[in-house]
């Protein structure tokens, strides 16, 4: 499976300057990985009260126009519903979850807790 969705924790890591995650980058880089996220992730990204500063809003924007986002679909949003009911996991990883799923990717997360119920989805542990 060449796909990966990154969960926001990842983008978090490597926007507080995480060597292993600028590590993790490349690698994904390098392998010729299709990288995606969720407009989730964008959203948990911007909701960050570091993103009152119009800088850092912009920083994050950037950093995200590097991959390719994924809207939440009305099939992405039915998973998301199935996976939150069932595993019994937020609604907002369920949709990252399921953004995941559909894009029949691996989801690179440091969060494995809550994502680990969810038996449909790959998980990669970056670092």
């Amino acid at each position: 499976m060449n796909n990966i969705v990154l969960d926001t924790d990842i983008f978090i890591d490597f926007l507080r300057g995480f060597e292993k995650t600028k590590r993790f980058f490349e690698e994904i880089k390098n392998e010729g990985y299709l990288v995606y996220f969720s407009a989730v992730t964008e959203a948990e990204l911007i909701s960050g009260k570091e993103c009152n500063k119009i800088e850092r809003k912009a920083v994050i924007l950037d950093l995200l126009s590097n991959f390719s986002k994924v809207p939440v679909t009305n099939e992405i949003a039915v998973k998301a519903g199935d996976f939150s009911r069932i595993s019994n996991v937020e609604t907002a990883d369920a949709i990252i979850a399921a953004t995941a799923f559909i894009m029949k990717a691996n989801l690179a997360t440091r969060n494995v807790g809550d994502y680990k119920r969810i038996k449909e989805i790959n998980l990669k542990v970056p670092y």
